[in-house]
């Protein structure tokens, strides 16, 4: 049996380490990723922040069946609570949200830019943060059978936390 010469040895010993330390510091410490299912199919990557809750409402706050099947124009309220993962400046937080709606037949319904913009200068209570609500509606829709897909991120203007998902639903 061939053995390495104690060099190569080094060499790759060294190589791993390095490597391993790249790794290190390509997230901030403490900074916990997690991938997490809810119900109705919400689907999340949490970077950062701690969700409590997430769940798709309508309008009365009766919760969407577990089939996600909405009547044409009927609102769907994604609401999350998120009980850490705020970066306080001068005891304000500052949310950022934006959503994509899409059929599944690919057509875009919806592009939506920073839904949290109006409040880039005064930011919110940390308190009100705590409770994010996204909405979606479809009002028209030619072929019943396509489903929608909602596409959502939130994040911290002043943080790295970020939390990207989605669900889907289907008009009756």
């Amino acid at each position: 049996m061939r053995q390495f010469p104690s060099f190569f040895f080094s060499l790759l010993l060294f190589q791993l380490i390095l490597f391993a330390t790249i790794q290190a510091q390509t997230r901030p410490a403490g900074v916990v990723v997690a991938n997490k299912s809810f119900e109705n199919g919400i689907q999340m990557k949490i970077k950062g922040f701690t969700v409590k809750e997430a769940a798709l409402y309508f309008d009365d706050e009766s919760k969407v069946p577990a089939d996600n099947k909405v009547a044409l124009n009927q609102r769907i309220n994604l609401q999350l609570v998120i009980d850490k993962g705020w970066n306080e400046v001068a005891e304000r937080v500052y949310p950022g949200g934006s959503q994509i709606i899409k059929l599944t037949d690919g057509y875009e319904v919806l592009k939506s830019s920073d839904l949290f913009a109006s409040y880039d200068e005064t930011g919110v209570t940390k308190e009100d943060a705590r409770y994010i609500t996204l909405n979606a509606s479809i009002t028209e829709i030619k072929n019943k059978k396509n489903g929608v897909i909602v596409n959502f991120r939130i994040w911290d203007k002043k943080g790295n936390s970020e939390i990207t998902g989605s669900y889907k639903f289907y008009i009756k």
